[in-house]
């Protein structure tokens, strides 16, 4: 049942039913539909109120609308998803007034976790990288692995100690990645270098690194060793945990040899939506990253440009005190 604040009447009704009529023709799913349906009637009720017409509101009538979220008691993270359905709406209505101005086009809050990430790298960068990183022992061979599925894959960190043989599907060239609450499961495609590396890792570099486990060694080991854990495991420790931080930054130290300004995985994820947005449309790029919420993958739009800094200059803080 919608909250009261979201049942709308008269010429509001309308257009939102107007509004909703659009986006289901783009079949979306109906959690989205219904959100975005719900905070542009919560943005037009307030437009009534104001006695403001959707054609003639400007930037800085959106600036007190924000104000009216915050008075409401929405938190940012709430605000930034009516925006963002406001300005969806005023796509719709750029489809019927041309020179209708969108001013939420470039109104975004500050202050949340997971924002626009400055430091995007190219795409060609990433792959250069990728080319000319060293495979000369059994660890550097299982980090270039991992490497690929940082860039062609876009994985996360988290997904990738998740990752288990049975996800590899080599004779159909994918990779089934695993969801989570906040994460949608996919399987994406493999490049075929990609392929014909996993198996020779499947097949010889993982057996190889097992086996080592179990050589006395003056290196620490994990004080028990998950054994289960690790037969069906993707990417081990060359130590024999199961967690793969160590190896992620052993990963990471020759990675920024290549290229310093690599960070972290999260820097390349981001890097790689951003380039698939370049070529995908925003559906297919929304599952290729696993985003649950189509707002996930709609604000890496804005890192679209030759320079992103020119455009993170443009974004208004909105960190005015009340």
């Amino acid at each position: 049942m919608n909250k009261p604040e979201y049942k709308f009447t008269g010429e509001v009704k309308l257009q939102v039913e107007s509004f909703r009529n659009h986006l289901q023709k783009q079949h979306i799913d109906k959690n989205t539909l219904r959100q975005k349906t719900n905070y542009a009637g919560y943005f037009l009720k307030w437009l009534e109120t104001e006695h403001l017409q959707a054609e003639n509101t400007r930037y800085n009538d959106l600036l007190n609308f924000v104000d009216y979220c915050k008075l409401e008691g929405k938190s940012k993270t709430h605000v930034n998803r009516i925006i963002a359905s406001v300005r969806d709406y005023y796509k719709y209505l750029k489809k019927e007034i041309p020179d209708i101005i969108n001013p939420a086009a470039n109104l975004y809050l500050k202050g949340e976790r997971h924002k626009v990430v400055s430091g995007i790298i190219d795409f060609a960068a990433l792959e250069n990288i990728y080319q000319s990183i060293e495979t000369t022992n059994n660890r550097q061979k299982r980090n270039k692995i991992i490497l690929g599925l940082l860039i062609y894959q876009a994985v996360n960190t988290e997904e990738l100690s998740k990752l288990e043989l049975c996800h590899v599907k080599l004779k159909e060239g994918k990779i089934y990645i695993p969801g989570n609450r906040r994460r949608n499961s996919r399987t994406l495609e493999l490049k075929s270098f990609q392929i014909m590396e996993l198996h020779e890792y499947l097949t010889e570099t993982r057996p190889k690194i097992l086996e080592e486990i179990t050589r006395p060694k003056p290196a620490r080991k994990p004080d028990r060793i998950n054994k289960t854990r690790i037969k069906d495991q993707l990417f081990v420790s060359i130590n024999g945990s199961e967690h793969i931080k160590n190896s992620l930054l052993h990963l990471f130290r020759d990675v920024q040899k290549i290229n310093p300004n690599i960070i972290n995985a999260v820097q390349i994820r981001q890097s790689v939506i951003t380039y698939w947005l370049k070529n995908h449309n925003l559906r297919q790029v929304q599952y290729m990253a696993g985003h649950k919420y189509v707002s996930s993958t709609e604000r890496y739009q804005t890192n679209n440009l030759d320079s992103l800094q020119n455009r993170l200059d443009q974004y208004h803080p909105l960190n005015r005190k009340d």
